[in-house]
């Protein structure tokens, strides 16, 4: 039995509509700003001690606190910032998340990169009180345009 071209394609359109869409940290860059961070400040920190220059041990703290901050991302990079699916999104809202159905949802927004503030998902809630965002760009794994594309095509395959 042969099947159409045609119809492979749409069975292969509902298997990619049937996995989820996830955004999710770009662990390496974490992990490589982390470590450089931290051998700056312990470079800093070695200076301060060997030169006994107190004014050296205030960049080496900096940075060494920057690279802890940093480096948190790394062990989160396995848990996804935001998942879309056939369903709805669902979303990191600080140490919980954050799920809507595709009809609980007053509005859902793709938004570039504005001068300083980076590229956003925004998912506006039914009586528009509530904003939920997730950040797009350098720092995750998805682009401006492939977080529009997935996201439409989840939800226009849920009405």
């Amino acid at each position: 039995m042969a099947v159409s071209t045609e119809r492979l394609e749409s069975l292969q359109d509902d298997v990619v509509d049937d996995q989820p869409f996830e955004i999710r940290r770009r662990a390496l860059l974490y992990l490589v700003v982390g470590l450089a961070a931290l051998a700056v400040g312990a470079g800093f920190g070695f200076l301060a001690w060997e030169r006994d220059d107190t004014a050296l041990w205030v960049p080496g703290g900096v940075l060494l606190f920057l690279a802890l901050t940093v480096l948190q991302g790394v062990r989160d990079a396995r848990t996804p910032l935001f998942v879309a699916d056939a369903h709805g999104v669902r979303m990191r809202d600080g140490d919980g998340w954050v799920g809507l159905l595709w009809s609980e949802m007053a509005d859902i927004r793709v938004e570039p990169r504005d001068g300083l503030l980076d590229a956003r998902v925004k998912v506006i809630s039914p009586d528009g009180r509530r904003i939920h965002t997730a950040p797009l760009g350098l720092g995750t794994t998805v682009s401006v345009e492939e977080a529009r594309e997935e996201i439409a095509r989840r939800r226009g395959g849920a009405y």
